[in-house]
């Protein structure tokens, strides 16, 4: 009798590998390791089955999930398995078939290992129990049967599965078939939020066959996980490729044994190569400020992340990694610069692609010319806010930023955006008097800068009240207002408020002196006054720009007669 190893069969879109693995290899998948292993060291007459009834809400089935994966990874036993998970966390129903699968062996209690079709069966969590009902299982006589599997990625979800059996007995071999399709990390966890391994999603093949004396049994299916749901109503176009299992079990009709049991793996595929660039390769006379686009897909339906690779060398270095978009915008480059770049596509599935090198070249960038001379008031007040513009012309026709110089050691900043030729403008408050020169240069948007125009010479002046020369008498009160500084006052608003006393008229009088030129003065008076005993008294001369005045005197009341003291 002639005995059939296990046989791990790993396709590619297009090309079939149909091997055995000589050893384990490992992989990556968010987080969570995943061992594809080829056991030679137990001289099984076939690779055994197990089918494990679970449940997502079972406190049992952590520990068995954890422990047959350990014993499964440890590659001592010849054996396959697979997750039923029937029910959900609440205990409702999450997918009728491993319900059904779990029934048709009248399994009562969670976790329940039924190996080899109900050959020997483990119910509970008692991992010792595993070697003894493995060996038992992988030493039984069983038919003369040769099986094999392929499972080619086809589209997004979907996968062509062609399955192969020898009858290599001399009688007519009658079985049953079932192709469990399975996620390596599942998509259920259990109760403690760890995922179950190879989780059932559906079964491709489910049927009865016969096999004639030497013949060879073939078929093939497309399985389309957006076709298929559990009972959530959850399609499985979600399932990705190097995390799918497709397991063919063969089970004797006459005892309902298995007689042999093969997998294929589907592995990830590469993103294809990125294409379409913009800048269209060889593309010349750009900004600096261009962005960079290109398209991409994954035959997988994985998301793709990309990292970019820009710069003036051949090849270029590195730029940015895990771009998630096909689009990137690398900053401010420089200008009149040859610059090669090319994108590598990444699955973070361990598939990768890369696009040609392409180039652009950016364009010359011309410095603004020398702005306009400032141009606004030539003479101002300490504290008044004076305006000033200019303007210059870029041959660019990029936006400009202006830098006003006030002359006192003090700037604008940068004021802008400013279109070419647009007129800029800035104000500023001089909050001394001098004479000063205001200049001004520009910039563009990129940060080249022009020379300093011409100075624009200006000179503020400070006004500087003071009150002089008060006086009392007969019903009124005198006071000079003069201006001692070396600019005009206007708009000077004044006033007399007696603020204590008995005062029956004249309590306050105001008015608003026009101006007061250079060593001037103004003559003002109170109104009528009529009051009794002390009081104090407040003259105060403001002006908008300048130095205002204030001063205060005790003076007493004796009806319409005012004396200072």
């Amino acid at each position: 009798m002639i005995y059939i190893r296990k046989q791990i069969v790993i396709l590619l879109i297009s090309v079939l590998f149909i091997a055995s693995f000589s050893g384990a290899s490992t992989f990556n998948m968010s987080s969570f390791e995943i061992i594809l292993k080829n056991s030679e060291n137990q001289n099984y007459t076939h690779t055994v089955f197990a089918g494990i009834a679970a449940t997502q809400s079972c406190g049992g089935c952590n520990e068995w999930n954890q422990k047959i994966y350990e014993e499964y990874i440890s590659e001592e036993f010849d054996f396959e398995y697979i997750s039923m998970i029937g029910y959900d966390e609440n205990g409702n129903v999450l997918n009728y078939d491993a319900i059904f699968w779990s029934l048709n062996y009248t399994v009562g209690t969670f976790p329940t290992t039924i190996i080899d079709g109900d050959y020997e069966r483990i119910s509970g969590n008692y991992i010792e129990e595993l070697p003894g009902a493995l060996d038992s299982c992988g030493n039984r006589t069983v038919a003369n049967i040769n099986a094999y599997v392929s499972a080619i990625l086809v589209g997004d979800a979907t996968i062509n599965i062609t399955i192969t059996i020898e009858n290599n007995e001399a009688t007519q071999y009658n079985g049953y078939i079932r192709l469990f399709i399975s996620e390596i990390i599942s998509r259920y966890n259990t109760s403690i939020g760890d995922p179950f391994h190879f989780g059932f999603l559906d079964f491709a093949f489910d049927e009865s066959i016969s096999i004639s004396p030497g013949d060879i049994y073939t078929d093939h299916k497309i399985w389309n996980g957006y076709e298929h749901e559990d009972a959530h109503g959850d399609d499985f176009g979600d399932l990705k490729a190097n995390n799918i299992q497709v397991a063919l079990v063969l089970y004797n009709l006459s005892d309902g044994y298995v007689d042999e049991t093969v997998i294929a793996q589907v592995p990830n595929n590469q993103p294809y190569k990125p294409i379409d660039p913009f800048p269209e390769s060889g593309s010349v006379d750009l900004g600096a400020e261009v962005d960079l686009s290109w398209n991409c897909s994954d035959p997988d339906g994985d998301d793709l992340f990309y990292d970019v690779y820009l710069g003036t060398t051949n090849p270029p270095p590195l730029f940015a990694t895990n771009v998630t978009e096909e689009f990137f915008d690398p900053g401010l480059l420089e200008f009149q610069s040859m610059y090669y770049w090319y994108i590598v596509s990444n699955d973070h599935r361990g598939g990768t692609n890369e696009s040609s090198i392409w180039n652009f070249t950016t364009k010359i960038n011309y410095i603004p010319e020398i702005p306009s001379t400032p141009f606004g008031p030539t003479l101002g007040n300490v504290g008044e806010e004076l305006e000033y513009v200019t303007t210059t012309f870029e041959p660019d026709g990029d936006d400009l930023y202006y830098w006003f110089d006030w002359g006192n050691g003090n700037n604008s900043g940068w004021v802008g955006p400013f279109e070419a030729s647009e007129i800029a403008n800035a104000s500023y408050i001089w909050s001394e008097s001098g004479d000063y020169t205001i200049k001004v240069k520009a910039k563009d948007e990129y940060g080249y800068e022009s020379k300093w125009s011409e100075g624009f010479d200006i000179y503020i002046t400070e006004p500087n009240l003071e009150i002089d020369n008060i006086s009392g008498g007969l019903f009124r009160i005198y006071a000079d207002i003069l201006n001692t500084g070396n600019g005009e006052a206007e708009n000077i608003e004044w006033s007399i408020k007696l603020s204590s006393g008995l005062v029956f008229l004249g309590r306050e009088t105001s008015d608003v002196i026009e101006s007061i030129l250079i060593e001037n003065e103004e003559k003002i008076q109170s109104k009528l006054i009529f009051g009794i005993g002390k009081t104090e008294i407040t003259i105060e001369a403001n002006v908008q720009y300048g130095k205002s005045a204030t001063t205060t005197i005790d003076a007493f009341l004796l009806g319409c007669y005012i004396w200072l003291r």
